[in-house]
């Protein structure tokens, strides 16, 4: 969509804001997405669910995923303009007004296209777009979800896909390649820096201690509430939501079971706190996708990005606060 979004003087934070925005918290509503298949084990494995009946259960949360729906019903609003661009996005949306400089300084370092002008051919054809990724999926789950044989089969499927087609040589299908995985070292290794703080805030027992240190405050009511602002707060700083599950859950559901509390509420609070804490979070994965695919400096696309993450959390809050008392 860059090239779409640039024509159009749209600044690459608010293009990294969209992408990002219709991204986790869209795949935490989605039955088939790997977060749900991910949480749905987790809920087995935790005895919320029987075996077997994880997904069904995850689905029970999917209404009470409100930082998800929030988050994502606020994107189309800022499209829009019926709400307006707020504090740093601003700035951003006026520097490419004025000035016609898409992307923040510093976004070539992560810009996985790294600044190149992307030629469209003169006969574009969608399918070009939609058959390797149905080819990736088909092929990642031939090789019984495989994603690196998936991705390499997907390569091969290109090649004939491509070069007949005479939009590209062979020589420029290799040439184009091996620029996609030199662009994508930063970024990459970006990731695996920050795998490697979430690995260390795990081994000291960051979220443990979180978690334990708030119980006083977790009456069944106010259990939600308390679970989505201190886990998100933990996943802003520890920057992998999937990590942060599978530590809270088998606390958080037990707690909530002795509580009282309606345990569907209570998994939801802790879905929507890994994805907002990962949402706005500057060096998670997220994150660094998300910028690195929009050709935005990460730093500056979660602070352009925090404003929008706050008000869903916002709306958020004030919903578990709610269903904590009435589901």
């Amino acid at each position: 969509m860059a090239p779409v979004t640039d024509r159009h003087k749209i600044s690459r934070e608010k293009l990294a804001y969209i992408v990002d925005s219709t991204a986790a918290p869209v795949c935490v509503m989605i039955p088939i997405s790997t977060w749900a298949v991910f949480i749905a084990a987790l809920l087995e494995s935790n005895g919320l669910a029987p075996d077997g009946q994880g997904m069904q259960y995850f689905i029970k949360t999917i209404p009470f995923n409100f930082y998800g729906w929030f988050a994502a019903l606020i994107v189309p609003l800022v499209i829009l303009g019926i709400i307006p661009a707020l504090g740093p996005m601003k700035k951003a949306d006026q520097r490419a007004l004025e000035t016609g400089v898409l992307a923040p300084p510093g976004s070539e370092k992560i810009d996985i296209k790294a600044g190149e002008q992307i030629e469209v051919p003169a006969n574009p054809k969608i399918m070009n777009f939609f058959l390797p990724i149905a080819f990736l999926v088909a092929s990642t789950i031939y090789f019984e979800i495989d994603m690196m044989m998936g991705v390499i089969s997907t390569m091969a499927f290109m090649f004939l896909l491509y070069v007949p087609q005479k939009l590209m040589s062979p020589l420029d299908f290799a040439d184009v390649s091996v620029k996609g995985i030199k662009n994508m070292l930063f970024p990459l290794l970006l990731v695996v820096l920050a795998f490697l703080f979430a690995e260390a805030n795990e081994q000291i027992g960051f979220v443990e201690y979180v978690i334990n240190s708030a119980k006083p405050l977790m009456t069944p009511e106010l259990l939600p509430l308390v679970v989505f602002l201190v886990l998100g707060v933990t996943e802003f700083i520890s920057g992998t939501s999937w990590g942060m599950y599978v530590i809270a859950l088998p606390i958080v559901i037990p707690l909530s079971l002795a509580v009282g509390a309606n345990p569907f509420v209570v998994v939801g609070a802790v879905v929507s706190a890994g994805v907002w804490g990962s949402h706005i979070c500057f060096y998670s994965d997220a994150t660094i996708l998300s910028s690195s695919a929009a050709g935005c400096d990460n730093f500056q696309h979660a602070i352009t990005q925090l404003p929008y993450g706050l008000l869903a959390a916002g709306f958020a809050a004030v919903a578990f606060l709610i269903a904590g008392f009435v589901a």
